[in-house]
């Protein structure tokens, strides 16, 4: 299990990946709009990495926070988050 809390990892990590993986989505559709859409999955693969990435660092940090309910409450956030960053 990791050390740090969940709180730094969530927000001054989580925050940076949240725009990196927006830019991510934004340059894929440019590249598939203009023509060239094996960049663009290129870069969907990169922003699921990505998150894959903070998503499993997040999970390891789940369990140290002050209130036990905010333990479970990240994890379905974090699952979510998966899931929409598939989706798109």
């Amino acid at each position: 299990m990791n050390s740090r809390k969940l709180w730094r990892v969530w927000w001054l990590w989580g925050m940076p990946v949240a725009w990196a993986t927006s830019a991510l989505v934004l340059v894929a559709e440019f590249a598939r709009n203009g023509g060239v859409g094996a960049w663009g999955d290129a870069l969907d693969v990169a922003r699921l990495a990505l998150y894959w990435w903070w998503m499993r660092f997040a999970w390891s940090c789940a369990g140290n926070v002050t209130h036990p309910v905010w333990s479970p409450v990240s994890r379905v956030v974090l699952v979510l988050g998966l899931t929409a960053n598939a989706l798109i």
